[in-house]
């Protein structure tokens, strides 16, 4: 079980926060994630999982307001090398970004062995 916090203090425009990625041998099942501008309105964000040359979005939310927690139940899994990450853009210099992740690792199994 892992519960991890990742806060970015933001340049103006676009800005990012991405946790590392899927350990090899591992998967994540992320149970729970939220994202959080403490600090002003954004022109939106998105949380995606970026691995294998692509980035897959997740949930997106425009015109997030300040100091408003956004939150997603759904699971999402990942595999060997994929990241978490959340993308902000139309932020403001010096804005206090904090993503939030919660969820199970594992060893994936080899062989029928973990």
């Amino acid at each position: 079980w892992f519960r991890w916090r990742n806060v970015k203090v933001a340049a103006a425009g676009t800005n990012e926060i991405a946790f590392n990625p899927v350990k090899s041998g591992h998967f994540y099942l992320i149970t729970r994630f939220a994202v959080e501008n403490e600090t002003s309105v954004s022109t939106d964000v998105r949380v995606l999982v970026r691995g294998h040359g692509w980035d897959h979005p997740l949930v997106e939310q425009d015109s997030p307001a300040a100091t408003t927690l956004y939150y997603e139940n759904d699971p999402a899994h990942l595999s060997e090398g994929e990241e978490l990450v959340a993308k902000w853009t139309g932020a403001s210099a010096n804005d206090r970004l904090v993503f939030y992740i919660e969820g199970w690792w594992k060893k994936e199994m080899k062989n029928g062995v973990a």
